[in-house]
């Protein structure tokens, strides 16, 4: 019988088809996980974006409600009132080309000097004689001289745009103070000189990195307090309290309740407003968050339009809830993104008009942040002749 040759033992391996199956299996499932670790990262960064927006928001209001609650209105002086409140709209130039190409408010008020209760130079404001400097907001010395406050102090807050490189489309609010009040040199006399820097005044920055400082002042004419200020039925966008400053007429343009230079002296048709609404919209710093770009020209058109983004994956995650975007120089609502491109449906907000914007221009997003302040001094009118003026 012939010998029985030894079996050969199958060599270990996989074939070509194995191996590309293998890989495709392979490629899919990193495919799979890469996206979802991607989403949530997406998601971790809105949400950095957003608490940080948050935090900065809600200090600022914290600071300005704080303040806004010891706004006085009674004075008891002769001849013009020196207690008021002027919120007029101002022309910015935001581009640094010499025109005034965007329209902001500007907010004075006359408040509680709250200061005076920590400050020992302020306590014994008064009680130096002759040499005394008024209260500009700053006490370089313990030892410093101010002229008696009257426990009342001027505030000022002026949004400035941003003129260092790469910081275009933001904001810088300034606030400036000044007791004793009224005199030559009262906030309310340099706000009548000039139309937006309040050049004069000892200004002190208060916040930077913001695309948006907006006031919106509510009184008993308002019939929707939770509508956008201006529109008609929302909180007004203008204030004077002597009503002899603005002109008459409506949003931006006019203060509603004007009576005209007659009105300046009659301390008794007076008027503050009951509440005041601040809106803040905060950006990141233009070196810790990435920075879309439109990748084509954005016709200036009023309606809806999508404009493609270059650089765009973090707004992805805006949300359901409308958010709003700043493209150069103008405010628009944006309904959804996927990354790609960006949904517009509504152009030319917040006392914007509808532009032409270049390829490359930066889109800068930012969450609206409110906080409404009852204030302790509102005042109707004593004469009631608002009725009588507007009866056709």
């Amino acid at each position: 019988m012939a010998p029985r040759l030894p079996l050969l033992r199958a060599r270990a391996g996989m074939t070509l088809v194995e191996l590309l199956a293998a890989m495709a299996i392979f490629l899919g499932l990193a495919g799979m996980i890469l996206q979802v670790l991607g989403g949530g990262l997406d998601l971790w960064n809105a949400g950095e974006k957003s608490r940080s927006e948050n935090e900065r928001a809600s200090a600022l209001l914290d600071r300005l409600s704080a303040e806004l609650r010891h706004l006085v209105a009674a004075d008891g002086g002769e001849g013009a009132p020196r207690v008021r409140l002027l919120c007029d709209a101002v022309a910015l130039d935001s581009d640094g080309d010499g025109t005034h190409d965007f329209r902001s408010q500007r907010l004075v008020f006359v408040r509680r000097l709250v200061e005076e209760r920590a400050h020992p130079p302020l306590q014994r404001a008064g009680t130096w004689g002759a040499g005394d400097a008024p209260f500009l907001g700053a006490i370089d010395s313990p030892d410093a001289r101010f002229q008696a406050t009257e426990e009342l102090v001027e505030e000022a807050l002026v949004p400035q745009f941003d003129q260092r490189a790469g910081h275009e489309g933001r904001f810088i609010l300034w606030r400036a103070l000044k007791s004793p009040i009224g005199g030559p040199e009262s906030l309310f006399a340099l706000a009548a000189k000039d139309d937006g820097g309040l050049q004069g005044a000892a200004l002190e920055p208060l916040a930077e990195h913001m695309l948006w400082f907006g006031v919106g002042l509510i009184d008993e004419s308002v019939e929707d307090p939770s509508a956008t200020p201006g529109d008609g039925k929302g909180p007004l966008v203008t204030w004077d309290s002597t009503r002899g400053v603005l002109p008459d007429g409506d949003g931006w343009t006019g203060f509603r309740h004007a009576r005209g230079p007659v009105s300046l002296k009659d301390a008794d048709d007076d008027v503050f407003p009951t509440a005041i609404r601040l809106s803040v919209i905060m950006a990141d710093p233009p070196d810790q968050g990435p920075q879309a770009e439109i990748a084509g020209d954005l016709p200036a058109t009023s309606g809806t339009a999508r404009v493609d983004l270059l650089n765009g994956r973090y707004l992805r995650k805006l949300g359901a809830t409308a958010r709003y975007v700043k493209i150069g120089h103008e405010w628009a609502q944006a309904a959804e993104s996927d990354g790609q491109s960006l949904v517009l449906v509504a152009r030319g907000l917040w006392g914007t008009t509808p532009v032409v914007h270049l390829a490359g221009s930066k889109v800068l997003v930012g969450e609206r942040f409110e906080r409404t302040i009852p204030l302790p001094c509102g005042r109707s009118d004593l004469v009631a002749r608002d009725v009588q003026r507007r009866r056709p």
